[in-house]
């Protein structure tokens, strides 16, 4: 392969990089609603992790790819900037888009552990308050069998 093509696969590479990104805002959106929903189907929300995990995958992928044809390229693009000259501006183009994205994700992941947090400690506390209830009503149904029940008597027939 030539440059030129090493230098666009690496665009193309920024390309899939910054779709990926893009998807996976949009998972991150949907995540918020299924945390903030309380009757939110919980194999779904688990669904959307695995989703978006898939995408965290892939773009490891692009990025160490992205990383061998950069090392590659690296020295023919430092020695002759001007000939790659718009390559190189779209490239930074995309990696100032994928920046921004990056930082929409991290802002995105941050507020969505806070609620993963608030929700999983409103159903632990769910939880508890059931476990409560349920003791209680044990507790209510034994002590209530008990009052019906007639303890066994003698009666003395002697007058």
């Amino acid at each position: 392969m030539q440059d030129k093509e090493y230098i666009a696969v690496l665009i193309q590479s920024l390309e899939k990089k910054e779709g990926l990104l893009d998807k996976i805002i949009e998972k991150n959106k949907e995540q918020k609603i299924l945390f903030m929903d309380e009757a939110s189907d919980p194999d779904r929300l688990e669904e959307n992790m695995q989703e978006k995990s898939g995408f965290v995958d892939k773009l490891n992928e692009l990025d160490e790819g992205f990383q061998q044809i950069y090392d590659r390229v690296e020295a023919a693009l430092k020695k002759d900037k001007e000939a790659y000259k718009e390559e190189i501006l779209k490239m930074q183009k995309l990696i100032t888009g994928i920046t921004e994205k990056s930082t929409t994700i991290q802002a995105q992941e941050q507020r969505n552990r806070e609620l993963a947090v608030k929700r999983f400690s409103a159903v632990k506390m769910g939880i508890r308050k059931a476990r409560a209830s349920t003791k209680a009503a044990s507790q209510y149904y034994k002590s209530m069998a008990k009052i019906n029940v007639v303890e066994s008597q003698f009666m003395d027939k002697k007058n």
